[in-house]
Protein backbone atom coordinates (compact mmCIF):
# COMPACT_ATOMS: atom_id res chain seq x y z
CA UNK A 1 0.00 0.00 0.00
CA UNK A 2 1.37 3.38 -1.00
CA UNK A 3 0.91 6.32 1.34
CA UNK A 4 -0.10 9.44 -0.56
CA UNK A 5 0.91 12.80 0.82
CA UNK A 6 -0.09 16.34 -0.04
CA UNK A 7 1.84 19.56 0.46
CA UNK A 8 -0.45 22.54 0.98
CA UNK A 9 0.61 26.08 0.23
CA UNK A 10 -0.84 29.41 1.36
CA UNK A 11 -0.02 32.88 0.09
CA UNK A 12 0.16 34.66 3.44
CA UNK A 13 -0.55 38.07 1.89
CA UNK A 14 -3.94 36.76 0.75
CA UNK A 15 -5.16 35.65 4.16
CA UNK A 16 -8.54 37.02 5.15
CA UNK A 17 -8.33 40.24 7.12
CA UNK A 18 -11.24 39.23 9.33
CA UNK A 19 -10.45 36.63 11.91
CA UNK A 20 -12.67 33.78 12.94
CA UNK A 21 -14.63 34.83 16.01
CA UNK A 22 -13.44 33.11 19.17
CA UNK A 23 -16.15 32.14 21.66
CA UNK A 24 -15.61 33.77 25.07
CA UNK A 25 -14.58 30.56 26.82
CA UNK A 26 -11.64 29.96 24.41
CA UNK A 27 -8.20 31.56 24.33
CA UNK A 28 -5.56 31.40 21.57
CA UNK A 29 -2.06 32.20 22.80
CA UNK A 30 1.61 31.43 22.35
CA UNK A 31 2.71 28.32 24.20
CA UNK A 32 5.01 28.51 27.19
CA UNK A 33 7.76 26.03 28.11
CA UNK A 34 5.64 24.69 30.98
CA UNK A 35 2.94 23.73 28.44
CA UNK A 36 5.21 21.32 26.54
CA UNK A 37 4.09 18.08 28.25
CA UNK A 38 0.40 18.88 27.78
CA UNK A 39 1.01 19.85 24.14
CA UNK A 40 2.77 16.51 23.56
CA UNK A 41 -0.30 14.70 24.94
CA UNK A 42 -2.79 16.80 22.95
CA UNK A 43 -0.81 16.19 19.75
CA UNK A 44 -0.51 12.44 20.31
CA UNK A 45 -4.21 12.21 21.13
CA UNK A 46 -5.25 14.20 18.06
CA UNK A 47 -3.25 11.98 15.72
CA UNK A 48 -4.35 8.76 17.39
CA UNK A 49 -8.03 9.65 17.00
CA UNK A 50 -7.80 10.49 13.28
CA UNK A 51 -8.38 7.32 11.24
CA UNK A 52 -6.52 8.85 8.29
CA UNK A 53 -3.26 8.28 10.19
CA UNK A 54 -4.13 4.93 11.81
CA UNK A 55 -1.95 2.56 9.81
CA UNK A 56 1.19 4.73 9.94
CA UNK A 57 0.67 6.59 13.20
CA UNK A 58 3.26 4.57 15.13
CA UNK A 59 5.78 5.08 12.32
CA UNK A 60 5.55 8.87 12.34
CA UNK A 61 4.60 9.68 15.93
CA UNK A 62 8.21 9.93 17.08
CA UNK A 63 8.95 12.51 14.35
CA UNK A 64 5.78 14.42 15.18
CA UNK A 65 6.61 14.60 18.89
CA UNK A 66 10.14 15.76 18.10
CA UNK A 67 8.58 18.54 16.00
CA UNK A 68 6.41 19.53 18.97
CA UNK A 69 9.53 19.99 21.09
CA UNK A 70 11.44 22.14 18.59
CA UNK A 71 9.78 25.46 19.50
CA UNK A 72 10.86 24.95 23.12
CA UNK A 73 14.55 24.44 22.35
CA UNK A 74 16.86 27.31 23.21
CA UNK A 75 18.07 27.85 19.65
CA UNK A 76 14.86 26.60 18.04
CA UNK A 77 13.39 28.50 15.11
CA UNK A 78 9.84 27.64 15.96
CA UNK A 79 6.75 28.67 17.79
CA UNK A 80 3.81 26.82 19.19
CA UNK A 81 0.29 28.16 19.51
CA UNK A 82 -2.22 26.69 21.93
CA UNK A 83 -5.98 26.83 22.15
CA UNK A 84 -7.45 26.78 25.65
CA UNK A 85 -10.97 26.14 26.84
CA UNK A 86 -10.97 27.78 30.24
CA UNK A 87 -7.63 26.72 31.73
CA UNK A 88 -7.42 23.44 29.76
CA UNK A 89 -5.24 23.25 26.63
CA UNK A 90 -7.42 21.53 24.02
CA UNK A 91 -5.45 22.27 20.86
CA UNK A 92 -2.01 23.13 19.62
CA UNK A 93 -0.08 23.88 16.46
CA UNK A 94 3.72 23.71 16.26
CA UNK A 95 5.33 25.97 13.67
CA UNK A 96 8.72 26.32 11.98
CA UNK A 97 9.50 29.98 11.37
CA UNK A 98 12.32 29.32 8.84
CA UNK A 99 11.14 30.70 5.48
CA UNK A 100 13.25 28.09 3.64
CA UNK A 101 11.68 25.13 5.46
CA UNK A 102 9.97 22.45 3.39
CA UNK A 103 6.90 22.81 5.62
CA UNK A 104 6.04 25.31 8.34
CA UNK A 105 3.04 23.67 9.99
CA UNK A 106 5.11 20.99 11.66
CA UNK A 107 2.14 19.35 13.37
CA UNK A 108 -0.79 21.17 11.85
CA UNK A 109 -3.74 22.13 14.04
CA UNK A 110 -4.25 19.40 16.64
CA UNK A 111 -7.57 19.46 18.49
CA UNK A 112 -8.67 16.99 21.16
CA UNK A 113 -11.33 14.64 19.81
CA UNK A 114 -14.14 15.86 22.07
CA UNK A 115 -13.69 19.43 20.76
CA UNK A 116 -13.68 18.64 17.03
CA UNK A 117 -16.30 19.73 14.50
CA UNK A 118 -16.70 23.15 16.12
CA UNK A 119 -14.50 25.18 13.77
CA UNK A 120 -11.60 25.15 16.24
CA UNK A 121 -9.17 23.51 13.79
CA UNK A 122 -9.89 26.33 11.33
CA UNK A 123 -9.38 28.87 14.11
CA UNK A 124 -6.01 27.33 15.01
CA UNK A 125 -4.97 27.17 11.33
CA UNK A 126 -5.80 30.85 10.88
CA UNK A 127 -3.83 31.75 14.02
CA UNK A 128 -0.89 29.63 12.79
CA UNK A 129 -0.84 31.22 9.34
CA UNK A 130 -1.14 34.65 10.96
CA UNK A 131 1.87 33.95 13.19
CA UNK A 132 3.90 32.87 10.17
CA UNK A 133 2.91 36.04 8.31
CA UNK A 134 3.85 38.17 11.35
CA UNK A 135 7.26 36.45 11.34
CA UNK A 136 7.79 37.81 7.82
CA UNK A 137 7.05 34.73 5.73
CA UNK A 138 5.36 35.29 2.37
CA UNK A 139 4.28 31.68 1.84
CA UNK A 140 3.56 28.85 4.23
CA UNK A 141 3.51 25.11 3.65
CA UNK A 142 1.95 22.22 5.50
CA UNK A 143 1.94 18.50 4.77
CA UNK A 144 -0.79 15.97 5.32
CA UNK A 145 -1.72 12.48 4.39
CA UNK A 146 -4.32 12.63 1.65
CA UNK A 147 -7.00 10.75 3.63
CA UNK A 148 -6.57 12.66 6.87
CA UNK A 149 -9.23 14.98 8.25
CA UNK A 150 -6.86 17.95 8.08
CA UNK A 151 -6.27 17.40 4.34
CA UNK A 152 -9.97 17.05 3.62
CA UNK A 153 -11.53 19.68 5.86
CA UNK A 154 -8.99 22.13 7.33
CA UNK A 155 -6.02 22.79 5.02
CA UNK A 156 -8.12 23.71 1.95
CA UNK A 157 -9.38 26.75 3.89
CA UNK A 158 -7.85 30.19 3.47
CA UNK A 159 -7.13 29.36 -0.19
CA UNK A 160 -4.78 26.51 0.64
CA UNK A 161 -3.81 24.61 -2.50
CA UNK A 162 -2.35 21.11 -2.56
CA UNK A 163 0.18 19.27 -4.68
CA UNK A 164 1.35 15.64 -4.33
CA UNK A 165 4.42 15.42 -2.12
CA UNK A 166 7.04 12.80 -1.26
CA UNK A 167 8.33 12.95 2.32
CA UNK A 168 12.00 12.75 3.23
CA UNK A 169 11.07 10.28 5.97
CA UNK A 170 9.81 6.70 5.82
CA UNK A 171 6.07 6.45 6.37
CA UNK A 172 4.99 3.27 4.62
CA UNK A 173 2.96 0.79 6.63
CA UNK A 174 4.48 -2.63 7.08
CA UNK A 175 2.61 -5.53 5.54
CA UNK A 176 2.56 -8.80 7.44
CA UNK A 177 4.23 -11.68 5.61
Amino acid sequence: MTVSWLRFEWDLHRLPTTEIEIPNSYIVRAARKEDEDVIQKVTASAFSMDTGWGDIQKLIMEKILVNVGLPFEKDGNGQCIVLQHGSRIIGSSALCMDAAAEYHLTTGPCILHEYRSRGLGSLLLQASLGALREAGLKRAFGIARDRSAVARFIYPKFEGSAQPWTPDFVAAPKIAA
